[in-house]
């Protein structure tokens, strides 16, 4: 039975998707040395920390989902093996007195608490563009990071600072059974992290397959501003959790936007200046604590991330981003009812509105798709010389701004007619 569990309870953007990649990729290499990888998918280990956490949004949940961390511990409890790890980053949000039930709830287990962390200067724009996957609309040169203080707060200094993480998740517990994993500053070794992560987790010597690739998530500065201008246009149905979730972060963010090449996020002399005292106040704090450090403390330590401000990205740029966002997306509606349509005859009864909606846009838009190469990067040439001429180029932005946002509504939710006569206007004037 299960002596010993690993709660990996942070914190966001510290490489958690890539070390829970690895542990959901080798499930079985890992149960075959008596380590169980907890929670049989992502959600519901979100849903997990949602209970834990007491958040709102938990309640919202059906009946048979409220549960989740009840199950996890009965998980946890029924293992064969010796160990048991889970693995979420926004564990991290818990107060003192939620973190204390939970672990209260795994009674009679020896429970360490890990906690990855980073370099805290580039945790604040990526903070933020967490932040913009979901509706943000507040440009990164005005964003503050909330305070630690601040009880609701997943993507601000309550969860990215380590010392605040352990000093509610570690509260009851020894000093050594608080686990802190740097994130290598050097990338010259990407498996660098998962070693840290293993030898926290006592699986140091657990052969595992680290050959896994690697999803890019994060925005540039181009692709940042454009979709905090299509965040400004969001209205029902896009404009609850669920529906951000799945077509403004899943779909337009990381499946369009973040793939494109781009530069890197800058940041503000304020928000350097703030991260840098933090970081040296948490490596102090660190050292001084007892905890356990896997890795260097001086990977904390404050560097000023080289880009750009999404507040320096002209029109222009936003316009060549929304061109190719909209091909994109047509392109990534063709793969999606390709992948949901193999044995579909022409004229099938199942065809559902949605599909027959999708393939109506995709006839509309083919001529548009097939000579897109070509014409687009004509049309952005002639858009460049025209800059001074402001008012028009607005005009064109906000226009497929518009699409985009069409675009991005489920297909069960489009209204048909809206779509086409937006697209045939964006044909009409713009192409």
């Amino acid at each position: 039975m299960t002596r010993t569990v690993y709660l990996h309870v942070g914190s966001p953007k510290s490489g958690t998707t890539y070390l829970q990649r690895v542990l959901d990729g080798n499930r079985e290499r890992l149960a075959a040395a008596g380590v169980l990888v907890v929670g049989p998918d992502q959600g519901t280990r979100v849903q997990a920390a949602l209970q834990v956490r007491e958040d709102p949004r938990w309640k919202k949940l059906p009946a048979n989902r409220q549960d989740q961390w009840g199950r996890l511990v009965k998980e946890i409890r029924g293992w064969s093996g010796d160990t048991a790890i889970l693995s979420y980053e926004l564990f991290s949000a818990a107060s003192a007195e939620q973190a204390a039930r939970a672990i209260g709830d795994l009674a009679g287990l020896d429970v360490q608490i890990v906690i990855t962390a980073r370099d805290l200067a580039r945790s604040v724009p990526s903070a933020w563009q967490e932040r913009l996957k979901f509706g943000l609309t507040t440009p990164l040169e005005e964003w503050t990071p909330p305070k630690a203080e601040a009880p609701r707060s997943e993507w601000g200094w309550r969860t990215t600072d380590p010392t605040s993480v352990a000093e509610r998740w570690g509260a009851d517990l020894p000093a050594d059974h608080v686990h802190v994993v740097t994130v290598p500053r050097s990338p010259a070794d990407p498996t660098e992290l998962w070693r840290r992560f293993a030898d926290a987790c006592g699986i140091a010597g657990v052969s595992v397959d680290l050959d896994l690739p690697r999803v890019n998530e994060s925005l540039g500065a181009v692709g940042a501003e454009l979709l905090r201008r299509v965040n400004t246009r969001l209205a029902a149905p896009l404009d609850n959790g669920r529906e951000k979730a799945r077509w403004l972060r899943d779909t337009l963010a990381h499946r369009v936007i973040a793939v494109r090449r781009d530069e890197p996020l800058a940041m503000t002399d304020a928000q350097y200046d703030e991260a840098k005292a933090r970081a040296e106040q948490a490596i102090a704090t660190l050292a001084a604590s007892g905890h356990v450090v896997h890795g260097d403390l001086e990977d904390l330590r404050a560097t000023r991330p080289s880009g750009r401000l999404p507040g320096e990205v002209t029109d222009a740029e936003v316009l060549e981003a929304a061109l190719d966002a909209v091909l994109d997306l047509l392109l990534v509606w063709r793969a999606d009812e390709t992948a949901a349509e193999p044995d579909e005859a022409p004229g099938a009864q199942g065809a559902t509105p949605g599909r027959r909606l999708r393939r109506i846009a995709q006839r509309v838009t083919s001529p548009v798709v097939h000579r897109a190469d070509e014409q687009l990067r004509r049309r952005i040439e002639e858009l460049e010389a025209q800059v001074s001429a402001s008012r028009a180029l607005h005009q064109r932005v906000a226009m497929l701004q518009d699409v985009v946002t069409e675009l991005l509504l489920p297909a069960d939710l489009q209204d048909g007619k809206v779509t086409n006569a937006a697209l045939r206007q964006y044909r009409a004037e713009s192409l």
